[in-house]
């Protein structure tokens, strides 16, 4: 029980099952040393490796812990390529109002963002129910007042693992009427999330597609899963 809980406590996934088993090997091994009936060999090995065990699953949780750590404060928040260094991590939630990329100080449209994963560009939208209805005869058109509009997208995947462009990045809109539009259109002509994964250096184009008020002036934001949205203007 011993040898099989210290397996475990070196298995991140798995540290609870060694942690459960160590305890109980540690005892078992005391009852066997107070017990004159019993070898004391054996229960001596149990106590010596369920210490060590004990410790090694101590070193692994908090090696995870600090890896999980650096992982939520690395630069998930997209800042524009030509800049130094990508946005670092601050203990706002917003960043200043001069800051390119803020609602107040939007990217133009074409601009190149980064961060420690991706590189993006967005096109310039259009406005694109007939495609939207082309692309499959069974999408609803557009709700009363509403139009669809495409923006296309280019991802450039610049990690150390691989990333799926239509699950790690969002695109919305962010009307004069302070409200944020994400609803989508259906089935899309080259639509971004049918994209399987990146690796480093892969490029995907693709489409998204969001439905938003006809007429209605606002910025466009693209964000990471992690990170606050940066704001681009069409015009």
């Amino acid at each position: 029980m011993a040898v099989i809980g210290f397996v475990f406590a070196c298995i991140p996934g798995a540290l609870i099952v060694g942690w459960i088993l160590l305890p109980v090997a540690f005892v078992l091994g005391i009852v066997g040393i107070t017990r004159a009936d019993l070898s004391k060999t054996t229960s001596a090995w149990a106590l010596v490796v369920s210490v060590i065990g004990a410790i090694v699953g101590f070193i692994v949780f908090f090696t995870v812990i600090g890896d999980a750590v650096d992982e939520a404060f690395s630069s998930d928040d997209l800042a524009p390529a030509d800049t130094a260094e990508a946005v670092t991590p601050s203990t706002t939630d917003t960043a200043p109002a001069d800051e390119p990329g803020t609602r107040q100080t939007p990217l133009q449209v074409g601009e190149t963002v980064t961060n420690d994963d991706w590189e993006i560009t967005l096109a310039p939208p259009r406005e694109a129910a007939a495609e939207v209805a082309e692309a499959n005869r069974f999408n609803d058109p557009p709700a009363d007042g509403m139009e669809y509009w495409i923006v296309p997208v280019t991802a450039t995947y610049v990690g150390d693992d691989t990333g799926r462009p239509g699950s790690a990045l969002t695109v919305k809109f962010v009307g004069t009427d302070n409200r944020t539009y994400s609803d989508r259109c259906g089935v899309l002509p080259d639509p971004l999330d049918e994209i399987d994964e990146l690796y480093a250096d892969g490029t995907a184009e693709g489409n998204v597609c969001v439905s938003v008020p006809a007429g209605a002036d606002g910025l466009w934001t693209v964000s990471t899963i992690m990170g606050s949205p940066t704001f681009f203007s069409a015009d």
